[in-house]
């Protein structure tokens, strides 16, 4: 705010007594520095309070006011500029002038990016990045600072250039205990949002024990206002690329017992297995899957969608690993209990060749004919979404693979195991 100037201040001719001082008047921000000079006369204020020009102050609010909501029409820009152009030409104060050249800065480049989700241009985001800048550099104390700091790390982050996202991230959280005007849970939230945004970023480039311990450090915060369960997830997805398997066997049952009815207990559950498995806890592993089994049997239809990719990545992977140990009995029972469970043919066929191999392996060649048969003889029916987890094989190779299985068993039929040696697919 600028101060009222009065001539008070000026220094008194030689030999003159000093007048007693005139109370400065109420101060109103103007747009003009009322001291012109050493007037003769010391005890001249300027009025800044007149109904004039606090009539001009609601003008220009009201123009600005009169934008809400045109975000959306074609003609906004213009509208944009022209009431820019209105307040920077009219007596307004010096505040809501400076506050009109802020929010310039920050509406274009909000513009940039909206245009860049339209035609998908890199040069738009570049911009955005210019116009925040110029903000940075011109208001380097404005409370907005961080915030500034921080749009500018996600547009970093959507231009692929995620290592100077990351020093832009922990700009904002050097910059807020800096920035006066902003109340302390405003100021902890944008820490966390940064927190969370390195974090994450990380995460993207591979470094998933830096995340991990970064996730640690936010929920060492114990905000109210944190979404524990969220920054939990994300913890156990780093720990499973980076920490020891009894780390995620710790945090992933922490987790289900902290959050029984979480969204993300399928996820949690397929860590807890992933954990178990690598471990050689086999019961205990195959108790996870049946937990999850029966939780997406009872599960909501908005959640069973969600879910499902779940069940069957946990199933496949330890039915895969069984397989591969040469456990064809556990194996077999879990892809039977997979194909019932799923809907999707391509999918569910994809389980029943599985079947087949194992039931080949156990020496059971007439049962893996009819589970071969049963691939050949299924209808045409289009595959509607098949799920990309169980690295299900286009249903016309399957079949063209159960036939060849059913010939070779034929072949050999009598003289013992299948010449071929059959690998687990999904």
């Amino acid at each position: 705010m600028l101060p009222l100037l009065g001539l008070a201040d000026s220094p008194s001719p030689a030999g003159e007594a000093e007048h007693p001082k005139t109370p400065a008047a109420v101060a109103v921000e103007y747009g003009l520095d009322p001291k012109l000079g050493a007037l003769p006369t010391e005890n001249l204020q300027f009025k800044t309070n007149t109904n004039y020009l606090l009539d001009q102050n609601r003008a220009a609010e009201s123009r600005f006011q009169k934008l809400r909501g045109m975000g959306a029409r074609t003609n906004y820009l213009e509208e944009f500029s022209r009431t820019v152009e209105a307040v920077l030409n009219s007596d307004a104060s010096e505040r809501i002038k400076e506050d009109t050249r802020k929010l310039t800065l920050l509406e274009l480049a909000h513009q940039r990016e909206l245009a860049a989700e339209k035609d998908k241009s890199g040069g738009h985001l570049e911009r955005a990045l210019q116009l925040l800048a110029e903000y940075v550099e011109r208001y380097s104390r404005d409370a907005a600072v961080p915030e500034v700091l921080l749009r500018q790390g996600y547009l970093l982050r959507r231009l692929d250039l995620k290592e100077e996202a990351i020093e832009k991230f922990y700009l904002v959280l050097r910059s807020v205990p800096r920035i006066e005007g902003r109340n302390i849970a405003y100021s902890r939230r944008l820490v966390m949002m940064a927190q969370s945004a390195i974090a994450d970023t990380c995460a993207d480039l591979g470094r998933h024990a830096e995340a991990a311990e970064l996730y640690g450090r936010m929920l060492q915060t114990k905000s109210e206002e944190l979404e524990v369960e969220t920054v939990r997830i994300k913890q156990l997805r780093s720990l499973r690329e980076s920490a020891t398997d009894g780390i995620l066997e710790r945090q992933a049952m922490g987790f289900l017992e902290d959050f029984p009815d979480s969204d993300y207990i399928p996820e949690a559950r397929y860590f807890l297995a992933h954990s178990l498995r690598h471990q050689k806890k086999r019961d205990a592993a195959l108790e996870q899957f049946q937990l999850l089994l029966e939780a997406v049997e009872l599960a909501p239809p908005d959640r069973l969608v969600r879910w499902m990719p779940w069940k069957l990545r946990v199933g496949n992977e330890l039915a895969n690993q069984f397989y591969l140990e040469g456990d064809f009995i556990s194996s077999v029972s879990l892809y039977r209990a997979l194909a019932r469970s799923n809907t999707d043919d391509q999918t569910r066929q994809a389980f029943q060749y599985q079947v087949g191999l194992c039931e080949e392996r156990l020496g059971q060649v007439e049962d893996a004919i009819k589970t071969y048969q049963q691939i050949v003889d299924a209808p045409s029916v289009p595959s509607v979404g098949s799920n990309s987890s169980t690295n299900a094989v286009p249903v016309q190779i399957l079949r063209n693979m159960a036939t060849l299985r059913i010939s070779v068993l034929k072949t050999t039929s009598g003289k013992g195991p299948a010449a071929q040696s059959p690998k687990a697919q999904p």
